[in-house]
């Protein structure tokens, strides 16, 4: 079956994109006589199209977590509302069994956001940056353990502990550095082994100082990509403007780390046993540690929007830049890239998504 998208504004274009099997087969100039037999019509009326956005970084939302498999269709249906077309479910330090049930599992089948895997955040991490993680189940690296979970795209690791650099080159997947006391020679040897990324650049990792530049110096000098939460409040409007100026459109990738309160109003939860305070829109444990976001994407990237970023950069690192971290071809308008849309409105609302050519919402 051939799908058309008609009369979408791409810049300041407007076009026909042909859609094969969930795959860009072409893009046309817009025209009212191009209506192929047998095929699916969608015309949204000249509206904006902007490829969807991929969250490579996100634990959950509408109160359910990506750990325990939970409110899998209430989480797929809201990420797709906002604006997520694609992501990595994103798992926190927890025991074996807890990541063997999660990423065990086929993830999310048919409705919401594409699934390419996981992306484990630990377990294999830095006791001494453990942030918001369960030190109870922070381990050493052992590939025997990780090479029994299925579906994982993504690992956050911290490599200045025991066994870090062999697993880095061996495991297989994107390796991200992250919740690290590592300095800067460490970094830029897990990078030369095959290490590609920062975890939530700047939180739980060592800082960038003029004498010891830590992994964001090496992450420069190596040209890793660096994930950036840009919700305002995980960093400052300036180190987020420093990063995309440093690392630029082909590099930053912006994420949300939302966590199960995404979506939720102010208050006071307990889930999974776990309490989390959200307050002013923002995630918090009991003692004060921030616990990831209560963002989405699409509200990260409306904020760096508003810090100066220019809107299409913007949502290419959301998008364009996130899958090419992890190899594969989404985020452009070119064939052969996966359908995956937005329509937005001139405010930056979501009107409707698209997922390998399919109307969600």
């Amino acid at each position: 079956m051939i799908t058309i998208i008609k009369n979408a504004r791409i810049r300041d274009k407007k076009s026909d994109i042909v859609i094969a099997n969930g795959i860009i087969k072409e893009i046309l100039p817009y025209s009212t006589d191009f209506i192929p037999e047998n095929s699916k019509i969608f015309d949204i009326g000249g509206k904006e199209l902007l490829p969807g956005l991929f969250d490579i970084h996100s634990h959950g939302c509408m109160s359910f977590d990506t750990t325990d498999g939970n409110g899998r269709k209430e989480m797929a249906d809201f990420l797709v509302r906002s604006g997520t077309t694609s992501w990595l479910p994103t798992t926190m330090t927890a025991s074996r069994e807890a990541l063997d049930q999660a990423v065990n599992q086929i993830p999310f089948p048919n409705f919401g956001p594409d699934i390419p895997g996981y992306h484990l955040e630990g377990p294999y991490i830095s006791l001494k940056a453990a942030g918001a993680q369960d030190k109870r189940y922070i381990r050493l690296p052992d590939l025997e353990e990780f090479r029994s979970y299925n579906n994982v795209k993504m690992i956050t690791v911290a490599p200045e502990i025991d066994g870090a650099m062999d697993f880095i080159e061996k495991c297989g997947v994107a390796v991200a550095l992250g919740h690290t006391t590592c300095d800067y020679q460490t970094a830029c040897e897990a990078f030369d082994r095959g290490a590609n990324c920062l975890t939530h650049t700047f939180n739980a990792m060592s800082p960038l100082h003029h004498r010891n530049p830590g992994p964001i110096g090496a992450a420069i000098d190596k040209g890793a990509y660096v994930q950036v939460i840009s919700d305002g409040f995980h960093l400052h409007p300036s180190v987020v403007k420093m990063l995309y100026r440093t690392f630029g459109t082909e590099r930053m990738v912006i994420i949300s780390d939302s966590v199960s309160t995404a979506g939720l109003p102010d208050g006071r939860y307990v889930i999974n046993d776990a309490v989390t305070i959200v307050r002013d829109s923002h995630a918090y444990l009991p003692d004060g540690t921030i616990n990831g976001s209560s963002s989405t994407i699409m509200d990260c990237v409306r904020t760096a929007i508003s810090f100066g970023i220019p809107k299409y950069d913007a949502f290419k690192m959301a998008s364009e830049t996130p899958a090419n971290c992890i190899g594969l071809k989404k985020g452009r308008f070119e064939a052969g890239y996966d359908a995956d849309f937005i329509v937005i409105d001139d405010e930056l609302n979501v009107i409707s998504s698209f997922v390998k050519g399919n109307l969600i919402k």
